[in-house]
């Protein structure tokens, strides 16, 4: 499984999956789905948020949800939601856990989809390489 689908950083995940408010449809929408659709990686954030003073990441993460597009014409209380959230980080920091793809906070999370990126790589060379071979063998190259 790709880093960035890897539920390897399990202390984060109650955070990660709470909700933050119900959508027009009903639908509870997840801090991992509002990341998501800002284009941020949830769990590096999370680590991030995980990492600082509980003030610092209730303001950073309310400045996150304002980003938020809503259809809704009653603002919500940012600040408010962010602080109870918050409160779901885990103390003192995200910390990994020992999953497939080694430790390393989530800054750190694209090594393995870097790893799964050279194996491709590597097979690809590796067939350019037998279809050279190959192309030579028969005469059509060179």
């Amino acid at each position: 499984m790709r880093a960035g689908f890897n539920l390897h950083h399990s202390d984060l995940q109650e955070f990660l999956f709470a909700p933050i408010w119900n959508e027009k449809n009903g639908t509870p929408l997840s801090i991992l789905s509002a990341l998501a659709r800002l284009g941020m990686d949830p769990w590096g954030e999370a680590a991030r948020l995980a990492d600082m003073p509980r003030a610092g990441a209730a303001s950073a993460l309310a400045a996150i949800l304002a980003k938020l597009p809503r259809s809704d014409p009653e603002v919500p209380d940012y600040v408010k939601i962010s602080q109870d959230l918050v409160q779901l980080l885990p103390e003192g920091g995200s910390k990994p856990s020992d999953g497939a793809f080694g430790s390393g906070s989530g800054k750190r999370s694209m090594g393995a989809a870097g790893n799964i990126i050279n194996i491709q790589n590597i097979g690809l060379m590796l067939a350019l390489a037998v279809a050279l071979i190959v192309l030579q063998v028969n005469g059509w190259l060179f």
